[in-house]
């Protein structure tokens, strides 16, 4: 699988909510780090991240703009929408630097601004 497949197949599974075929993506010691968060290290703790989320977490949207593949790594622009339960949206854009190892990302890192 390609990069550029990998990463869209991972929207995928994000969208649908599933925590452990998203988190399968990583490698066992990769990183997860949203922007103005602490990072997540090991794949366990990212599929604990992912689980919390999916389960406890807001509506959510994630839409993807543009995606530039270099090798193992790849950058994402995207937007990310938060729907409270009141109908209010909140929607905020940033990018994420990503470096896969042996066919799993190693390395996710967000940026927002």
């Amino acid at each position: 699988m390609t990069v550029r497949q990998s990463l869209a197949r991972l929207f995928q599974e994000w969208r649908a909510g599933d925590a452990l075929r998203s988190g399968a993506h990583f490698a066992l010691d990769a990183t997860y780090h949203e922007a103005a968060r602490d990072p997540i290290a090991g794949r366990p703790a990212i599929v604990a991240h992912f689980t919390k989320f999916f389960r406890d977490g807001p509506a959510w949207e994630f839409h993807v703009d543009d995606v530039i593949v270099e090798g193992d790594r790849a950058a994402i622009r995207y937007r990310f929408a938060t729907v409270s339960g009141d109908g209010a949206r909140a929607e905020r854009s940033g990018c994420a630097f990503v470096t896969f190892r042996d066919g799993t990302i190693a390395e996710w890192r967000e940026y927002e601004g």
